[in-house]
């Protein structure tokens, strides 16, 4: 029975629920697994993030940052020059 339960327990930490990123939630808004420039000017994240900051943080050069550069940069992108609650518009991609 303990054993049972057990797998049970670690079956249910492997799903893809922790999975969700908030980054990705608030500012991909196109829904597309990465966030571009022009989704950052439209969230309402200041000149200085989108220019400058992004691409410092856009380690392979594609212009988009997926998850991992997302998460990397969010101290100095995300919680420094983005509103807490961006604006809610989209974008055509």
């Amino acid at each position: 029975m303990k054993k049972v339960f057990s797998a049970l327990v670690l079956f249910g930490f492997v799903s893809d629920a922790f999975a969700d990123d908030w980054r990705m939630r608030k500012f991909d808004l196109d829904q597309d697994g990465f966030i571009a420039k022009p989704e950052l000017m439209a969230a309402g994240c200041n000149y200085k993030a989108v220019t400058y900051f992004f691409d410092r943080a856009d380690k392979n050069g594609d212009e988009l940052l997926g998850k991992l550069e997302a998460r990397k940069a969010t101290h100095y992108i995300f919680k420094s020059n983005c509103p807490r609650e961006p604006k809610v518009v989209s974008i055509r991609g």
